[in-house]
């Protein structure tokens, strides 16, 4: 099994390029491109969730001639299985989403189904993962009974969300990554109060949901500002861990495309962004890295609060790194410490860093343990688990050395850049820079 093969910078140019580029020119960048650089690329094109895009794109396009017929079919079986897939998922969202309305719950849909049509024109072009709630935070532990009682195990805890498991014990196969799989995810996410910040409590967004119907049937789903500003936050989230899939970035810009010249949508947005401090420089970076992969023009409604008064350092991060902390193989970078460090505040900023350097936690177990199990299993699992410690312990000290030979750069350029502003404190950056 693999975890990582590096993709063709080629094709992952390529593949970007189509979703912006005039259709004769994409078809040049596209052309050359022999089969085995596509094959390559397999890993990239699952991982950033750009394969099902990619495809639709070409074929309104009328661009499928421009790439070998092998790798169409391939596309088109893969989006032929995630339909299925989808279809299997929708009948779990569908269960689960009755279980807590029967149980009383107040709750709403987060991401998944809920992203179309503003972000998503139809979800079997999303390789869906999980199900996230938003619950209220009184609500948890009958949430962990109902869940329970469909095979749910709680795997993870934080202040803000558990997450649960459930299925085969099996190793699902990257060959089978848009199939329907036994191994199944829920993250329920909820808020703490000010006041008792380790008890959870509940949100204000469920004082002000929308109703959304699939087959026939209603669910509570976030409001569309709301939604907005949450997967502005979402990007934010990843854009300071190791990976970001663009394809997020590429949904994002969808939704801000849609809504262009929606002036009450966007008055609403930035009232929905004042509960928290980060949506201002969220929406400003996930607006200019979206710019700078895919291009189009953003709302000045919009950038008046949020692009246009990004910090400088993060301005630069995002032109230096961003395109490629986004675009690079699974499991990503480091690059993204370098962005923190202009955003960290407090004297556990250093703790913060060094656990992400080289984290001295295990790694998380990559397959449920199943109390059913053969010995032969047991074996499978565990060798697999090794293989991946394995694979995390190198991607740490592989990417730790680049970004300790990165950071002396980005001092450099952060000095020269803070210099330069000084003498003209005019913005020059741009939201189409090329990778560096």
């Amino acid at each position: 099994m693999k975890w990582r093969q590096p993709a063709d910078r080629g094709v992952v140019e390529a593949v970007v390029a189509t979703f912006r580029e005039p259709v004769d020119r994409a078809h040049r960048t596209l052309s050359p491109l022999s089969q085995h650089r596509w094959e390559r690329s397999y890993h990239w094109l699952d991982e950033s969730g750009m394969a099902l895009y990619f495809l639709a794109r070409i074929e309104s396009l009328d661009l499928q001639g421009s790439i070998p017929a092998a790798i169409v079919a391939r596309l088109r079986q893969n989006l032929a299985d995630n339909r299925n897939r989808s279809s299997f998922l929708l009948a779990e969202f569908i269960e689960l989403n009755c279980a807590f309305q029967q149980a009383g719950i107040d709750f709403c849909n987060l991401k998944g189904f809920t992203l179309s049509p503003d972000f998503c024109p139809d979800p079997a072009l999303r390789c869906q993962l999980d199900f996230d709630f938003l619950v209220d935070g009184r609500d948890l532990k009958l949430c962990q009974e109902i869940l329970a009682k469909t095979g749910y195990v709680r795997t993870v805890t934080t202040a803000t969300e558990w997450q649960f498991e459930a299925g085969s014990s099996e190793m699902a196969r990257i060959e089978d990554h848009y199939k329907p799989k036994s191994q199944r995810s829920v993250e329920l996410h909820f808020t703490c109060g000010d006041a008792k910040p380790h008890e959870p409590s509940r949100d204000e967004r469920l004082d002000r949901m929308a109703l959304r119907a699939w087959n026939g049937l209603s669910f509570h789903v976030l409001t569309p500002e709301d939604q907005f500003v949450g997967q502005a936050l979402h990007l934010f989230c990843h854009l300071r861990s190791a990976c970001t899939r663009p394809s997020w970035l590429l949904e994002y810009k969808r939704s801000m495309s849609g809504r262009y010249d929606d002036r009450s949508f966007w008055d609403g947005v930035r009232e929905s962004s004042q509960g928290d401090t980060r949506a201002a420089i969220a929406i400003g970076l996930a607006t200019l890295l979206s710019a700078q992969l895919f291009g189009g023009d953003s709302p000045a409604q919009l950038n008046g609060w949020t692009l246009d008064r990004l910090p400088a350092p993060v301005r630069l991060w995002a032109d230096l790194y961003g395109r490629k902390a986004v675009l690079a193989d699974g499991p990503g970078t480091k690059l993204h410490l370098l962005l923190e460090d202009e955003l960290a505040s407090g004297d556990n900023s250093w703790q913060k860093k060094r656990r992400s350097l080289l984290p001295l936690y295990c790694a998380t177990r990559i397959a449920i343990e199943d109390p059913n199990e053969s010995l032969g299993q047991h074996l499978r699992r565990e060798y697999y688990q090794a293989r991946f410690l394995l694979f995390r312990l190198r991607f740490h000290l592989v990417e730790g050395l680049r970004y300790t030979i990165e950071a002396v750069r980005w001092r450099r350029c952060l000095a020269h850049h803070q210099a330069r502003l000084q003498r003209d404190p005019t913005p020059c950056i741009s939201t189409t820079a090329e990778p560096s």
